[in-house]
């Protein structure tokens, strides 16, 4: 029988869960701890439970392990993992080392993505589902497991895997909410980005649930443009996204990273600076330039050097 992971379990539900087991509430707290802080893989290394306690939560709960099929490291020290999961899905994450003694380690959010963004690699690969809660989760404890041995600590944490996170909302909220809580891994909301390609609905429920830093994949100034590069456009076109921008900003103090994939003969004119400059009037924001990295199947370029250093 497989038994349900206890990761999974939404942070909030998990005092009502272990009562509901006949375990006293403050055994939850204990429980978040030695999972989230103490990256335990086992009941039994729960040694401040009762023998008791840890009994039925080994017939009640699983943790799952997951396994880390592949590491791959760049001469920058990038390094990519490929998770496996119990049913044979794969997923990256990616641990990104930089000069300030940041380690952001990107997780995924779904296997595939079911955007259909041209110029994306994952999307090139269709979507075939979503992640559970304890999947996001495992990627970084997983991670900061082999980090641990390095006596590295991860600082950030984004979103911007495989998959489109608002897509995956409730899972992704749960995961977020474990990651900010005291009691689990105590990240500062400035350390947690989610990377979005737009999705306004769920932006704006988003603002209400919780408050981290937002990244929004644009890639283009005209809604013509943004429709060829990303069908998600048509339903939620630039406009929306910008007068969303406008609202959270002011709502939240805080600034908005706009993704800019810069492709050759697409989006890389002088009027499409000269454009861009303008969509961000009255909106905190960051603006990030990627040159577009080719991949087989892909129709589109990379910018010349000379183009791509001009619009910087």
């Amino acid at each position: 029988m497989n038994l349900p992971n206890i990761t999974d379990v939404p942070l909030s539900q998990l005092p009502q869960i272990v009562t509901g087991l006949g375990i006293k509430r403050y055994a939850a707290d204990q429980i978040v701890s030695w999972l989230y802080k103490k990256k335990v893989s086992s009941f039994d290394e729960m040694t401040n439970l009762s023998i008791k306690a840890r009994e039925i939560l080994n017939t009640s709960y699983s943790i799952e392990k997951n396994e880390i099929e592949k590491i791959v490291e760049a001469p920058d020290k990038t390094k990519k993992f490929l998770f496996a999961f119990s049913d044979g899905s794969r997923v990256e994450s990616v641990l990104i080392p930089a000069m300030d003694d940041r380690l952001t380690i990107c997780v995924s959010t779904e296997v595939g993505c079911a955007m259909g963004c041209g110029f994306c690699r994952t999307s090139h690969m269709g979507f075939k589902r979503d992640l559970t809660q304890g999947e996001i989760l495992s990627q970084l404890i997983d991670v900061q497991r082999l980090c641990d041995k390095d006596k590295e600590i991860i600082t950030n944490i984004v979103f911007m895997g495989m998959g489109e996170p608002l897509v995956n909302y409730d899972s992704v909220l749960g995961a977020i909410q474990i990651i900010l809580s005291e009691r689990a891994f105590n990240f500062s909301k400035r350390r947690v980005t989610l990377s979005t390609s737009g999705l306004v609905p769920q932006l704006e429920k988003l603002m209400t649930d919780i408050d981290i830093r937002l990244a929004i994949s644009l890639n283009a100034t005209t809604n013509s443009v943004r429709n060829k590069l990303m069908p998600i456009n048509k339903r939620y076109p630039i406009e929306s996204i910008m007068e969303f921008a406008q609202k959270y900003t002011k709502k939240t103090k805080n600034a908005i990273t706009f993704e800019y994939v810069v492709i050759k003969d697409i989006n890389d004119t002088d009027k499409d600076m000269e454009r861009l400059v303008k969509l961000m009037k009255g909106i905190r924001a960051k603006i990030n330039l990627i040159p577009f990295n080719p991949f087989s199947g892909s129709e589109y370029k990379s910018p010349s050097e000379k183009n791509y250093i001009r619009i910087s």
